[in-house]
Order: C-alpha cells, then structure tokens, then sequence
C-alpha cells in the first residue's frame, strides 16, 4: 500500500547552512587561539576575548537554525 498523500519536507535555506557553517569555524578558531591570545594578553582578556567570541557564534547557530527552512 503507497501513500500518495505525502508531503516533502521545505527546502532547506542554503544561506543559513552556510551561515552555520561560518558561526561553527569561528567557534572552533576561538578556541584554538586560547594559547596564542593568553601568552600575548594574559588570562583576564583572553577569557572575556574569547567569551564574547563564543557568544557570537552562539547567536549566529540560533539565528541561522531558527531560519533554516524556507517556507
């Protein structure tokens, strides 16, 4: 028995897969460039460096999930 009735799924929003994308290779340099960041600056501005960082790409990932289907 084939169900004939059935509904694709939306597209996908190519923009917010690429925005992803980006939002998770700066995450990941953030967190690379702990060692680099530290030895130049010290611990304090690192940390509120890379915070701030990792916040970005925190909101970019909600931002681009919340759009990533088109309707």
């Amino acid at each position: 028995m084939t169900d004939t009735d059935t509904e694709q799924p939306p597209a996908m929003n190519k923009r917010s897969v690429v925005g992803l994308a980006v939002c998770l290779v700066i995450a990941l340099a953030g967190i690379f460039l702990i060692p680099t960041f530290e030895s130049r600056a010290g611990f304090s501005v690192t940390f509120w460096t890379m915070a701030a960082v990792e916040l970005i790409a925190m909101l970019g990932v909600a931002y681009f999930v919340l759009n990533l289907h088109e309707e």
